[in-house]
């Protein structure tokens, strides 16, 4: 056994001394791996990342933190007979509520808040926390 193993080592040093080197005018064939996604950052606490995601038409997701919005956009803009769908997200509690159309939804830091509706009404409407007036942006609702 000792015998066979001393040969491997001996015939394996010899390849490796001895087998010929290539010039570097030798094209030698790469064969690169597809691109690969680079991930998100995972969130921090110490950098309080947010990452939004939109994913599908009209569904737009509001994050509020330390007193701001740190979503974007913040114009939002949509058609008439659109549906909508906002999903607010808060570090503190108040209520979301949506100008024009009168609308609103009680949010905490607990739990994400949802207010859905089909736009049916024109024009520039601005969006709020409530209780605390903190204006968050505005949704712009264009004519089919």
């Amino acid at each position: 056994m000792l015998m066979i193993a001393l040969a491997v080592i001996v015939l394996g040093a010899g390849y490796a001394l001895f087998k010929q080197q290539r010039s570097p005018e030798t094209p030698q064939a790469v064969v690169a791996a597809p691109p690969q996604p680079i991930p998100p950052p995972a969130p921090s606490a110490a950098t309080n990342q947010v990452i939004v995601q939109y994913a599908s038409p009209n569904v737009y997701d509001i994050v509020v933190q330390r007193g701001k919005r740190v979503s974007e956009p913040a114009v939002l803009k949509v058609h008439q007979g659109d549906d909508v769908k906002f999903r607010i997200t808060s570090d503190v509690t108040d209520e979301f509520h949506l100008h024009g159309y009168n609308l609103g939804v009680p949010v905490s830091p607990e739990r994400s808040a949802v207010l859905q509706f089909t736009a049916k009404l024109t024009g520039r409407f601005t969006y709020e926390l409530h209780k605390s007036g903190l204006e968050l942006g505005a949704l712009e609702v264009y004519p089919k």
